[in-house]
């Protein structure tokens, strides 16, 4: 009986293990993405801050130079 028992408990425990690990791995996901969204907006933010400060055309100059050099 004693066996039985412990080979039971261990079942179980396998199983909280592994929805543990589920669930921290769901997490970890959630910020990885919270953080590329963020990345991303503050891309956005600086692109629409560069053409209202300069303009389309300065800012597809600016970045041709960037790119190519000079």
């Amino acid at each position: 009986m004693k066996a039985t028992t412990n080979a039971y408990s261990k079942s179980i425990d396998d199983t909280n293990q592994d929805a543990i690990d589920q669930q921290a791995a769901e997490v970890g996901m959630g910020v990885i993405v919270a953080v590329t969204a963020l990345s991303g907006l503050w891309g956005a933010t600086c692109l629409l801050s560069a053409l209202a400060q300069n303009g389309i055309v300065r800012l597809a100059a600016g970045w041709l130079e960037a790119i190519i050099g000079g």
